[in-house]
């Protein structure tokens, strides 16, 4: 029976597979470097290429933010309805909101016959003054209005509620159906207010002037209390000396008692970034991003009042990708 030997390797042979291995792994170790490299610089291609795309611009403005007092109530104007002469289908001649002159016709009646056939006579309904015309009657036209506006009394004011009514465009109105209300935005507006004085944290005293606003961001505009009924729980109410148009439109809204007033850059609160302890932004300048140190001196909501930056810089929105010298379009 034959037996295999086992022949010792030689050192030589031994060293040239140790020197196969080396070169084995550096070959591994250079390629493995290679790809470490062509990822990065594909990383930055792909995130440069990311945030000119999706990289939002918006120039800086001047805006406000105001330290407010909410105060819910209804708006009181002079409005007056337009019913339906006779049965018929409504075709609008013009936009809720907008405002017309006297005589301009708002809706046309498209006549029905007494089986509710449409017929060809048609009958346009004209504005009876100038002012804005609003298709959603509330119920409360002949209850919140300034010629009564004294004689309101306590069971009035604790059962307020609104009853909307509004014939939709090619609805069908019936005769003497209320089609359209026209607010007279010119004269003096008045706004009905109920509160608890521990909620409001000051109370209102007639002849008291008001800076009022819809939101912190503004536009300002004034009131003056004129009757306050009750001590704890109470009714007041106010007259509003030019108001913006939006508070024309609405019946129940709430009003914000402004009590300060900060002015400046004014951004959104996902604009601003920190570094190495340090509130910024990111601008950009000549189509690089560029850090900018800021000073905040108003937060309220999600916007802030800002020093640091010039009106009309280009401040980027969303922030996140960015690194100084990046690249925006």
């Amino acid at each position: 029976m034959s037996r295999l030997t086992m022949v010792p390797v030689g050192k030589e042979a031994l060293r040239q597979r140790r020197r196969q291995a080396l070169l084995r792994l550096a070959a591994l170790m250079l390629l493995l470097a290679v790809a470490a490299a062509g990822l990065w610089w594909m990383k930055d291609r792909i995130t440069g290429y990311l945030v000119k795309v999706t990289v939002e611009l918006q120039a800086a403005k001047m805006g406000q933010l105001a330290e407010t007092r909410e105060l819910p109530g209804w708006v009181i104007r002079d409005e007056r309805i337009v019913h339906a002469s006779m049965a018929g289908h409504v075709q609008r001649l013009v936009k809720d909101g907008d405002r017309v002159r006297v005589g301009a016709p708002v809706v046309r009646l498209k006549g029905l016959s007494p089986v509710g056939e449409e017929m060809g006579s048609y009958q346009d309904l004209p504005s009876p003054r100038a002012g804005l015309i609003v298709y959603r009657l509330d119920g409360l036209e002949e209850v919140l209005n300034p010629r009564v506006l004294d004689e309101l009394s306590t069971e009035q004011l604790n059962t307020l509620a609104e009853r909307p009514q509004e014939i939709p465009p090619d609805g069908l109105a019936q005769a003497g159906q209320g089609l359209f209300k026209v607010i007279d935005n010119v004269e003096k507006a008045y706004f009905l207010t109920h509160y608890d004085v521990k909620d409001l944290g000051e109370p209102l005293v007639p002849s008291r002037r008001l800076t009022l606003a819809l939101n912190a961001a503004g536009p300002n505009f004034y009131g003056k209390v004129l009757q306050v009924r009750g001590t704890d729980d109470v009714w007041a109410v106010i007259q509003l000396v030019n108001p913006p148009a939006e508070v024309f439109k609405r019946r129940q809204l709430p009003l914000q008692i402004v009590d300060k007033i900060h002015k400046g850059i004014l951004l959104s609160k996902d604009t601003l970034i920190e570094r190495n302890g340090e509130k910024g932004v990111w601008l950009a300048v000549k189509n690089r991003a560029e850090w900018r140190p800021i000073q905040v001196k108003a937060t309220i909501g999600d916007q802030v009042i800002i020093d640091g930056v010039a009106e009309g810089e280009l401040v980027v929105q969303n922030p996140a990708l960015l690194r100084e010298g990046q690249e925006i379009k």
